[in-house]
């Protein structure tokens, strides 16, 4: 039974009880707990660089190898040093990752007061999470919690419109208590018609979602790489692009390559734009540029 059958159920529940008695609307009214509401509010705070909001749910696509849980986690570390968010409030599930992986990043939390969660490991399974949320909320320890879903795919089917949209539900109903989360994800092969990455599976997970970024590579290089997030959803004052630029050689150690990110200026990512352009250019034209270099030989 999908979340939303349940929901349903209980609704169908409370209208036959209901029926029992003189039924009214106003049984539903939330007047007079204005004052408690406001209370768990919370301020537009930023828990990712100017990309995520404290109390909102934001989604992060982008292509595997891109970058985007080792800029998830540099943009959380600079929260956490900034005082931005307490990293006890903080937990990291990574659900797709290999031992090693795991180890090195479980490190990092270790070293910045964060948790970090693990399906397999002391009990934790992806599939029981609505429950978990469930539970914080039934305890009022929603409030000021952040959870970050790497990938998002093992908490919930993208590709089933009903069990997408049911997992949005429970994500909101957090939110709604004051709770964060941050759900990585993936975007499909092939790309729109101006080039651009699209987020994979059905609309539901960009539609329930307060934020949504997908985040692409611009240029590769000897100097780094170099990656662009861009705003496709918002709803706050965060910023509707952001480049970064991070060493990407191979064999690189994990540490090695978190501390080389650095933010990109706006000048930098059109420089980094127009040497793509012009590569891109090249490589189409690749054989007819080598056809006139031979021809220029024997002149």
């Amino acid at each position: 039974m999908t979340l939303l059958d349940k929901a349903t159920q209980v609704a169908s529940e409370r209208l036959e009880d209901a029926r029992e008695s003189v039924f009214d609307l106003s049984q539903f009214s939330l007047n007079g707990e204005s004052s408690e509401m406001k209370q768990k509010m919370t301020q537009d705070r930023f828990i990712l660089g100017r990309m995520a909001i404290l109390g909102q749910s934001t989604a992060i696509y982008a292509k595997p190898n891109a970058g985007k849980t080792l800029l998830t986690i540099w943009l959380l570390i600079e929260a956490i040093k900034a005082g931005d968010i307490e990293p006890s409030h903080v937990f990291y599930v990574n659900a797709d990752d290999n031992h090693k992986g795991l180890a090195y990043k479980l490190e990092l939390a270790e070293r910045y007061g964060f948790h970090m969660l693990a399906p397999g490991y002391k009990g934790f399974e992806c599939k029981m999470l609505p429950a978990y949320i469930g539970q914080l909320i039934a305890n009022e320890q929603a409030m000021g919690r952040v959870l970050i879903l790497d990938t998002v795919k093992k908490f919930t089917d993208l590709m089933d419109k009903g069990r997408s949209s049911g997992f949005g539900e429970v994500v909101r109903r957090f939110t709604m208590h004051g709770g964060s989360v941050i759900m990585l994800a993936h975007v499909n092969k092939h790309r729109n018609d101006e080039g651009g990455v699209v987020y994979a599976g059905t609309a539901d997970l960009v539609d329930d979602a307060d934020c949504a970024y997908t985040l692409d590579i611009v240029t590769e290089e000897a100097t780094g790489r170099t990656v662009k997030f861009e705003n496709i959803k918002n709803r706050g004052d965060v910023a509707l692009e952001a480049v970064y630029q991070y060493d990407h050689t191979e064999g690189k150690g994990y540490t090695d390559r978190l501390d080389s990110i650095r933010p990109v200026s706006e000048g930098e990512r059109r420089q980094a734009e127009h040497r793509r352009i012009m590569a891109d250019k090249f490589e189409r034209n690749r054989e007819a540029v080598e056809a006139i270099k031979q021809c220029l030989k024997w002149l």
